[in-house]
C-alpha cells in the first residue's frame, strides 16, 4: 500500500504538471459538477461538441478529485497500490508536459476537456480549483451524499458557489433548476447563466414527458425553437442528459473551419 508520505508527493507533483500541460495546450474546460448524474451529463457533452465538430476528451472512469483530476487532465491511468505504477506515471506526466511538440495547436490535444468534479469535505474545492478553471460550468443537484463531513446542503453548496464566482467573463453557468439550491446559485452569478429542468422558470424546459414500450417522449422548450424528441431509455436523469446536449449544440459555435467550409459549399 502506497503511504501517505509518498502519496502527498505524487499529489504535488500531478498537481504541477497538470497546471504546466493546461497552460501549454489552453484547452477550453467544461467542468461537471453536483451530487447525481454527472456521468450521463458528461456523456451529453462529449456527444454534442463531437457533433459540431470539436475535439474533445473527457476525464477517465470516476477521476474526479485530488489525484484522479490531474490524470483525467495528463490522460493518464492510475498507479493503482503500486510504487513503481506511480514512479511510470509520473515519469510519462514528465515526458507529456516537456515534449517540445506540446501545444494548444498540437494534433493529439483536444479543443475541449470536459471534466468532472467532485467534492466529499468542505475546502476541496478550492485544492482542485488550485488545479483547473472552467470555462464554462454544469451543476446538476446538492444532495447529502457525505453527510459526515458537511453540517448541511447549504454548506455544500458553498462550495458549488466556488465553481460559479471563478468563471471568466465570457464564462456560463448552467444550472439544474429543478434543485431549489442550485437555482439560487444563480443570484451570485454575474457571468451569463442558462438554467434546465422540469421548471416552468427553466430557459431550456422538458415539457410532457410520456413513457412508450422502449423508452421515453417528450417536448424540449428553448428560447429560439421547440424540439420533440424520443429517447431509448427511462429515467429522469437521461431527460436531463438530453436537456444539457440541446444546451451545447446551441450554445457553443462551429469552428471557423467547419463553418466557413459550409458557406463554401
Amino acid at each position: 500500500m502506497i503511504n501517505n508520505i509518498f502519496k502527498k508527493i505524487v499529489q504535488f507533483k500531478l498537481k504541477w504538471l497538470a497546471k504546466i500541460y493546461l497552460w501549454r495546450t489552453k484547452p477550453k474546460i467544461i467542468v461537471i459538477a453536483g451530487t447525481t448524474g454527472r456521468y450521463w451529463i458528461k456523456e451529453a457533452v462529449e456527444e454534442a461538441l463531437e457533433e459540431k465538430n470539436f475535439s474533445v476528451r473527457t476525464n477517465r472512469k470516476n477521476f474526479n478529485a485530488e489525484i484522479g483530476l490531474p490524470l483525467s487532465i495528463l490522460g493518464l491511468p492510475s498507479g493503482n497500490a503500486s510504487f513503481f505504477g506511480w514512479l511510470k506515471i509520473l515519469w510519462q506526466a514528465h515526458k507529456i508536459c516537456l515534449s517540445p511538440r506540446l501545444s494548444a495547436s498540437s494534433p493529439r490535444e483536444s479543443a475541449y476537456l470536459v471534466l468532472e468534479m467532485v467534492i466529499d469535505a468542505p475546502e476541496n474545492m478550492n485544492y482542485l480549483l488550485s488545479i483547473v478553471k472552467p470555462d464554462a460550468v454544469i451543476l446538476t443537484t446538492i444532495t447529502m451524499i457525505y453527510a459526515e463531513n458537511f453540517e448541511n446542503l447549504d454548506e455544500i453548496a458553498l462550495e458549488y458557489k466556488k465553481l460559479i464566482k471563478v468563471l471568466p467573463w465570457n464564462g456560463l453557468a448552467i444550472l439544474n433548476f429543478d434543485d431549489e439550491r442550485v437555482k439560487n446559485l444563480a443570484e451570485s452569478s454575474d457571468k451569463r447563466v442558462i438554467s434546465y429542468g422540469f421548471s416552468k422558470e427553466a430557459d431550456f424546459q422538458v415539457k410532457n414527458v410520456r413513457k412508450v414500450s422502449d423508452g421515453q417522449e417528450f417536448e424540449i422548450s428553448c428560447p429560439r425553437q421547440s424540439a420533440h424528441l424520443k429517447i431509448n431509455r427511462f429515467g429522469q436523469h437521461h431527460i436531463y442528459a438530453e436537456l444539457i446536449k440541446a444546451i451545447i449544440k446551441d450554445n457553443f459555435k462551429d469552428r471557423q473551419k467547419d463553418f466557413f467550409g459550409k458557406i463554401l459549399k
